[in-house]
């Protein structure tokens, strides 16, 4: 049996990736460790929610728009470039048909279990919503990954 050495940055893709992984860019893995703290931390510990960050992040960009708007007339200087923000029918349309498909299996999925009295299925999405989230939720399963991958030795076993 021939066996084949592959250096572990090929394995992980060779790109940027993989510099990241290794921290081979040492500036942007540890970048990336904050950042994936700070956003932890934002989340689950202070409580934020998506919709809160998102809101205020949006409300800080109104109000320094409107500053530099009020000093750019007085100052006789341009105005802020802010582009025309439209949705085109065309995105739209795209959203709602992959929204349909996703509603009607999940749909399809509940008449199995509700009509076809299919436990199998039932059971299954019980153990995979209840089980794997039950004490982790998606946020900390991430940042869980990332602080993994980000921080073993590269000479560590199982990699």
């Amino acid at each position: 049996m021939a066996t084949h050495h592959r250096p572990l940055h090929a394995l992980l893709g060779g790109g940027a990736v993989a510099d990241l992984l290794l921290w081979r860019r040492r500036n942007a893995s540890a970048a990336a460790v904050a950042g994936a703290s700070v956003v932890w931390f934002l989340f689950e510990r202070a409580g934020y929610s998506l919709a809160s960050v998102l809101s205020n992040a949006l409300l800080l960009l109104v109000v320094i728009l409107f500053f530099w708007a009020k000093s750019a007339s007085l100052l006789n200087r341009p105005l802020p470039p802010v582009p025309n923000l439209e949705v085109s029918d065309v995105v739209v349309e795209k959203a709602v048909v992959r929204a349909l498909v996703w509603v009607n299996k999940v749909l399809a999925v509940a008449h199995d279990i509700a009509i076809k009295r299919d436990r199998t299925v039932f059971i299954q999405g019980y153990n995979g919503s209840m089980g794997g989230f039950m004490y982790w939720d998606a946020l900390q399963l991430l940042y869980a990954h990332l602080h993994w991958c980000t921080t073993r030795s590269v000479g560590s076993p199982g990699i």
